[in-house]
């Protein structure tokens, strides 16, 4: 009886483990930049400095190498962001740039950008990074806002690319 009862326990610890040892051999991991482009105008004024905010949603959908696999989604993990400011004259300063994930919070503040120092790999907060990444894993988007000061009048845009390792489950 003990020898039986011992059996059945074994036969089920393997079943169990089993079923997620399968799952893991279903799982696909693939590298894919997620791209969004935040338009921005800095209306006129009498002040110095002017303040901008613009915001954009970065899409899930819109991403060729993810869309297959939209409902399948088991984790997005954001390793950088890269930020290309783009319309720039070279008279103009942005003076500030932050960068917020809705829900999530500011990932970075830049400063002093011109059309000759318009592309960065900021510093962001790894943590910051994974809150994004599991926000954008659970509603398969978030929106992005950009906002600070800048010299004057301008209009720009703000190209920000997220370098992301996606797995998702190919058999679910």
């Amino acid at each position: 009886m003990k020898k039986t009862m011992t059996l059945l326990l074994f036969a089920t610890a393997i079943a169990l483990t089993g079923c997620d040892w399968i799952k893991g051999l279903g799982e696909v991991d693939f590298s894919t930049d997620l791209t969004v482009n935040i338009p921005v105008t800095v209306s006129s004024g009498n002040k110095a400095t002017l303040n901008y905010t613009a915001s954009s949603e970065l899409k899930l959908a819109d991403n060729e190498d993810v869309e297959p696999y939209l409902n399948k989604l088991r984790k997005i993990d954001l390793k950088s962001v890269v930020i290309t400011i783009t319309g720039l004259i070279p008279e103009q300063t942005i003076n500030t740039l932050s960068l917020d994930v809705a829900g999530v919070g500011t990932l970075f503040t830049q400063n002093n950008i011109t059309s000759t120092n318009n592309s960065f790999t900021p510093a962001v907060d790894a943590a910051k990074l994974n809150q994004a990444g599991e926000k954008l894993k659970n509603e398969k988007k978030i929106t992005l806002t950009a906002s600070g000061t800048a010299s004057g009048p301008m209009a720009f845009n703000a190209g920000v690319l997220f370098d992301a390792t996606i797995t998702a489950g190919a058999l679910d």
